[in-house]
C-alpha cells in the first residue's frame, strides 16, 4: 500500500515537471513570436521549436510548430502559413534524422540551427544571413549548454 502511495506520488511530481516545462516553453516562445515579429529578425522561434524538439521528442512539437508560425505569419502580417510550413518541415527532419543519430549532442545543434536559420532567413529576404545564422547557432548552442548544466544540477539535489 505505502509502495502504491509513493509511486503515485513520483507519478505527480513527473507530471508537475512536464506541466512547467511545457509552461516555460509556451512562455518563451510566446515572447520570441513578439520579439521576432517587432524588434529582430533572428529567428527566435525556430531555434525555441529546435530546442522543443531535441528537449521533448514528442510529436506534439509538430502542433507548437504549426501554430506558432501561423502565429508569427499572422502577427508579422507574412506570407500566412510559410513559417508554419517551415516549422513543420523543419521538425520533420528533425525526427528523421533522430531514427539514425543521437539528436542531443552539441554537434546536432549547431549544424541544424545554422542550417536552419540560414534557409529561413534566406527564403524570408533577411539581410545579413550568414551573420544571423551564426549568431543564432551560437545562441542556442549556450542556450543548451546551459540547459545540460542546469538539468544535471537539478538531477544531483533530487
Amino acid at each position: 500500500m505505502i509502495l502504491k502511495i509513493s509511486q503515485q506520488f513520483l507519478f505527480c511530481r513527473a507530471e508537475i515537471k512536464v506541466i512547467k516545462f511545457m509552461i516555460i516553453f509556451l512562455i518563451s516562445l510566446f515572447i520570441a513570436i513578439l520579439l521576432q515579429s517587432s524588434i529582430t529578425t533572428l529567428p527566435l522561434v525556430l531555434l525555441i521549436i529546435l530546442f522543443l524538439a531535441v528537449i521533448n521528442r514528442t510529436n506534439d512539437v509538430f502542433a507548437v510548430a504549426f501554430f506558432a508560425g501561423l502565429l508569427l505569419d499572422i502577427i508579422t502580417m507574412g506570407r500566412i502559413g510559410f513559417s508554419s510550413l517551415f516549422f513543420v518541415i523543419f521538425v520533420f527532419l528533425i525526427f528523421l534524422y533522430q531514427r539514425k543519430f543521437e539528436i542531443e549532442t552539441l554537434y546536432f545543434i549547431i549544424i541544424f540551427s545554422f542550417a536552419g536559420s540560414f534557409i529561413y532567413l534566406f527564403l524570408t529576404d533577411v539581410r545579413f544571413v550568414l551573420m544571423q545564422s551564426l549568431f543564432s547557432a551560437c545562441l542556442v548552442t549556450f542556450s543548451f549548454i546551459a540547459y545540460k548544466k542546469f538539468n544535471k544540477k537539478l538531477l544531483t539535489y533530487a
